[in-house]
C-alpha cells in the first residue's frame, strides 16, 4: 500500500465526520422574564466564540410562534462588545415551534468571538402576513451565552435574557483518522519491506 492508496483511504472516510456542536443552550423553559419578539424590526444576536478555526455547519435557533414554510436568515458577524463587520448569511425555514435553522453552511472562522444574529430581512417572509407578527425566542436556557437585540432598526444591542441556540461544526480529521492513516501507513511500510 502506498500513499496513494492512504489518500484515498482518507477521502473514502472523511464523508463519516459527525458534525459536534460547541454551543448548545440547551432548550429554552419559559421560566425566564420576556420572551424576545422576533420580527421584521426585532433582530436577536448571541455571542459566541471559538478556541480554535472551525468551519461552523449548523446553526439553529428555539423558536416559537411561526407559521411554517415562513423564511428568516441567520448572519455571522465579527464580534466584540457589538457585531461588526457581516462574514457569512444563509436563509432558513421555519418548521415548527422548537428548533429552527439551517444546516450544510461550512462557514469557516478563525479563534475568537463572533456574533450570531437571526434576522427578518427584505426577502424574509416571517411575520410579513397580516395575520402573522413573527415568532418569539423563548427563554430561560440551562447554559446560556451572551444576548442581545436590535429594536425597532435601531441597532441598539442591549442586555437580553439568553435564548436557545446551537451551534455545531464539522470536526478537524483528527481522533480516529489520523489513528487510521498511522495504521495505514505502518502497514504499507511492512509490505514495501516484504518486498525487498
Amino acid at each position: 500500500m502506498n500513499k496513494t492508496h492512504i489518500a484515498i483511504a482518507l477521502l473514502a472516510l472523511a464523508p463519516f465526520a459527525q458534525a459536534a456542536a460547541v454551543v448548545d443552550t440547551g432548550a429554552p423553559n419559559g421560566a425566564a422574564v420576556g420572551s424576545l419578539v422576533f420580527d421584521g424590526s426585532d433582530w436577536v444576536a448571541a455571542q459566541v466564540t471559538f478556541a480554535n478555526a472551525a468551519t461552523i455547519d449548523a446553526i439553529a435557533g428555539h423558536l416559537l410562534g411561526g407559521t411554517g414554510g415562513e423564511t428568516f436568515d441567520i448572519a455571522l458577524y465579527d464580534g466584540g462588545a457589538r457585531p461588526g463587520a457581516a462574514l457569512f448569511t444563509t436563509t432558513a425555514t421555519y418548521g415548527v415551534d422548537g428548533w429552527n435553522g439551517a444546516s450544510g453552511l461550512a462557514w469557516n472562522v478563525a479563534p475568537g468571538s463572533y456574533w450570531i444574529e437571526f434576522e427578518v430581512n427584505w426577502n424574509d417572509t416571517l411575520g410579513t402576513t397580516p395575520t402573522a407578527t413573527g415568532a418569539l425566542f423563548d427563554t430561560g436556557v440551562a447554559h446560556p451565552v451572551q444576548t442581545a437585540t436590535t429594536p425597532d432598526w435601531g441597532f441598539t444591542y442591549d442586555a437580553a435574557p439568553s435564548i436557545g441556540l446551537q451551534v455545531s461544526v464539522v470536526p478537524e480529521p483528527t481522533g480516529a483518522l489520523q489513528v487510521l492513516a498511522g495504521m495505514l501507513l505502518l502497514t504499507s511500510m511492512g509490505v514495501a519491506r516484504r518486498r525487498r
